[in-house]
């Protein structure tokens, strides 16, 4: 008898289990995938940020333009674009992004017919290393990835049993009920929570200029160099020529920047030869793409810490900067050397 209620407990507890997971991330529903929001709860708390802005992107109205990088750009303004080009803009970056999370999203686009007519492309210098590995966030999901398979994207399944699903319905319940001030990391056009109402940036004629600490940048520098840099990464190449294939066939606009560095961490790379040499190539590579804008130089805005939250991830002011400086707006305020354009 007594193995037989094992047995029974055997084949039924696991069922139960996945039933109750699924019930529970289903009714929270971290990622905002259903239409539903069972519970009517405000904020959300989803760790896969590629999730949350597919989800996002397949239940809006087609957006003009369209943010792509990596966390890099969560500090860039939509709205401030939207100051600038009047239209729609929603920020599409996620973390570690490499070219083929790039063009993941806009082949996404293509098939729900949301393709935009202005693509804004932040390029990483680390993101062409064949060392660094695609995102296992970009491989598991079936949206964005054109490696493999693909499942249908209405099946809801494989979102709702995963333990990062798991993670953030407990983490929005948690908020829901106690800190119901919290506020997520996304707001609803895509950027870092706040940078939505910062606009424009502050007189550019700061007195002091502020440093990043040597352990700051050694432990940037090792994240770049954690795997070696042997060469640019022909595959990733072919992804960045598929951009702008895709751009041509939608008859769209691209603008193609290379995302800021400190000038504190820029020194190191620059005394590494082997960087050095990454750096220069990548840059003569791109421009054999088309025209660029290039962050990566000594100026008065790279130079000061005060403008990076550490050395390759800028502030919601320098992000307006950027902006300003690739979608032309206040350029007699702009060093002419930050964010040079390369033809």
């Amino acid at each position: 008898m007594k193995s037989k209620r094992w047995t029974v407990r055997f084949i039924t507890i696991p069922p139960l289990l996945l039933g109750l997971i699924f019930a529970f991330n289903f009714i929270i529903d971290p990622y905002s995938v259903t239409p539903y929001n069972l519970l009517k709860i405000p904020n959300k708390f989803a760790r896969d940020d590629r999730i949350e802005k597919v989800s996002h992107l397949s239940k809006s109205e087609k957006y003009d333009a369209i943010i792509l990088g990596s966390s890099r750009v969560y500090s860039y303004n939509p709205l401030q674009a939207e100051q600038y080009l009047k239209t729609s803009v929603y920020n599409a970056g996620v973390g570690t992004a490499l070219v083929e999370d790039h063009l993941g999203f806009l082949l996404y686009l293509e098939r729900i017919n949301k393709f935009p007519s202005l693509v804004i492309l932040g390029i990483d210098f680390y993101s062409f290393n064949p060392e660094v590995p695609t995102n296992p966030y970009f491989l598991r999901n079936n949206d964005l990835n054109f490696m493999h398979k693909r499942t249908d994207s209405t099946e809801y399944l494989s979102k709702f049993l995963s333990t990062d699903a798991l993670r953030a319905s407990y983490k929005t319940v948690l908020n829901y009920l106690f800190h119901p001030g919290a506020k997520p990391r996304f707001n609803t056009y895509g950027s870092k929570a706040g940078t939505e109402t910062l606009f424009g940036f502050p007189p550019l004629n700061r007195q002091e200029v502020l440093h990043f600490s040597k352990n700051k940048i050694s432990k940037e520098l090792r994240f770049i160099k954690t795997a070696e840099y042997p060469r640019i990464d022909a595959l990733r190449l072919q992804y960045l020529q598929h951009i702008f294939e895709l751009v041509k066939k939608h008859h769209a606009d691209i603008i193609l920047f290379v995302t800021p560095i400190s000038s504190d961490l820029l020194h190191e790379i620059n005394t590494d030869s082997v960087l050095k040499t990454r750096l220069e190539e990548f840059k003569t590579l791109l421009l054999s793409y088309g025209p660029y804008y290039d962050f990566t130089t000594d100026n008065r805005i790279n130079d000061d810490a005060f403008y990076f939250s550490n050395p390759t991830h800028t502030t919601a002011i320098a992000g307006n900067l950027v902006l300003a400086r690739i979608l032309h707006q206040n350029d007699a305020d702009l060093p002419k050397d930050f964010g040079v354009y390369h033809t």
